[in-house]
């Protein structure tokens, strides 16, 4: 009997110890990676401050946090780190954050004490400045372009607006796209004007316009940024140039060197009556080329209403784009938008088989060039032929090797012909310039020879100008 007492206790005692109470659940604990940050005055951080953070569970594991800035309102998350962005007064630039974060374990249970950090933060003013690589050279026609850049450590999005202004005149606001175009007001004629203010390549220029702007005369802008705590930037100065107004409806646009420049250039200004605005986009090696051909030149030329564009096959790289291309090339798209408007455009270049005629063909009368072994010339005692009446022969001052006739587009007609020699089988039509009417008015002729070597008659070669110039355009 004995024994059984003594197993019965014990049978007791184990089933008492497999039938015992369950262990309540221990909530996790949690930790901020930075136990503090000791940092006063200069040493702040800025208001984007990165935070990481882990937690712990005994007996279980932890399945996600929550933080909080003032512990009433938390956010749940994930992650064990983020960065944040604070917010500082306006008007103040330091401030103290706090922040909370919690465990959550598998059960749902919360550290009951959640870790904390105070956040020592200081405002970092924004920085604005300009790109002078690519701002105005010396003297910008009718229009200047500037590319500009503002910053924040804080944070871009922090930056509440940018600011500019000419010379002495009022800061204005502009647009946040960062590249900026002045175009001189018309009316502004001398002395202190004004300047239409243009976003990128937009169309419309915004409703504000920048004053003190000095006409036929040299300018500077400056260029400030203002955070959303009211920190301004260091101003900044773009290079001094030479702000030129428009002077005539008529543009002659060099592209080729002195040589042939102080040839050719007479014979448009005499056309031109001498009423005519000048523009050298081949001088040193096209430095004073439009940066921003769009933005910039496309506005340029929505002032005038004829061109006479001389140029060659020699390409130039863009300081802002880093892509190289002919001058033609660049203003292609330029003139089909002058096209549109009415604009009148006279052109003598030379061609290759290996120029851009896709680029061309968009304001050109061009598809192509006539492709053949051998060579083509253009002899002394040999002349290009009017197709049309009412036009002189013009001829060459001595013989011209290495001629490539144009293969026209469908939209245009056959203007001159060239009386060619061929030379080792070469062969192909003879086609040298092209016209487009608009409305059977002529709107633009375009020569595949530089007409600066067709002067053995310097009166048919100003014929030709005038008749161009003064008859077919004056509509």
């Amino acid at each position: 009997m004995r024994n059984y007492i003594i197993i019965f206790l014990i049978l007791s005692a184990i089933w008492g110890c497999m039938r015992g109470d369950k262990n309540e659940n221990l909530p996790p604990n949690t930790f901020i990676s930075l136990e503090s940050i000791n940092r006063v005055g200069e040493n702040r951080l800025n208001s984007n401050v990165r935070l990481s953070w882990f937690g712990t569970d005994k007996d279980g594991y932890v399945v996600g946090f929550e933080f909080s800035f003032d512990r009433e309102n938390w956010f749940n998350t994930t992650k064990n780190d983020s960065t944040f962005r604070f917010s500082i007064d306006a008007g103040s630039d330091t401030m103290d954050q706090d922040f909370w974060v919690r465990a959550i374990d598998n059960e749902g249970a919360k550290d009951p004490d959640p870790a904390y950090l105070r956040i020592p933060l200081r405002n970092t003013p924004p920085v604005a400045s300009f790109d002078n690589e690519v701002g105005p050279e010396d003297t910008a026609l009718v229009a200047a372009t500037f590319r500009w850049r503002a910053t924040d450590l804080d944070g871009d999005e922090t930056i509440s607006q940018v600011l500019m202004k000419f010379n002495d005149g009022d800061w204005f606001p502009i647009p946040s796209a960062n590249v900026i175009t002045f175009m001189l007001d018309p009316n502004s004629t001398s002395g202190s004007g004004q300047a239409q203010i243009f976003s990128a390549t937009e169309n419309n220029p915004i409703s504000q316009m920048a004053s003190d702007v000095r006409v036929n005369a040299e300018n500077v802008v400056y260029i400030k940024a203002i955070d959303i705590a009211g920190a301004e930037s260091d101003v900044d100065t773009s290079n001094a140039f030479y702000f030129k107004q428009q002077n005539s409806d008529n543009l002659i646009i060099c592209g080729q060197p002195m040589s042939v420049r102080n040839v050719i250039t007479p014979y448009a200004k005499n056309a031109f009556n001498n009423d005519c605005d000048f523009i050298d986009f081949y001088r040193d090696q096209g430095k004073y080329q439009p940066k921003f051909w769009a933005a910039n030149f496309g506005r340029v030329l929505k002032r005038y209403d004829k061109l006479f564009i001389y140029t060659d096959i020699a390409s130039f790289t863009n300081s802002a784009t880093g892509q190289s291309a002919t001058i033609l090339v660049n203003l292609s798209p330029l003139i089909a938008e002058f096209n549109s408007n009415n604009g009148k455009s006279f052109v003598t270049t030379i061609l290759t088989s290996s120029s851009d005629f896709q680029s061309l063909g968009i304001g050109f009368p061009i598809e192509g060039v006539v492709v053949s072994g051998g060579q083509a010339r253009l002899t002394a005692d040999s002349s290009l032929i009017p197709v049309l009446s009412g036009y002189p022969p013009v001829s060459p001052d001595g013989t011209l090797t290495g001629i490539v006739p144009l293969v026209r587009s469908l939209d245009s007609e056959d203007f001159y012909r060239a009386q060619l020699t061929p030379i080792n089988n070469w062969q192909g039509d003879n086609l040298i310039a092209a016209l487009r009417r608009r409305n059977n008015n002529v709107q633009q002729v375009f020569f595949a020879t530089s007409l600066h070597r067709f002067i053995t008659n310097p009166t048919s070669l100003q014929d030709l100008f005038d008749k161009i110039i003064q008859d077919d355009f004056d509509w």
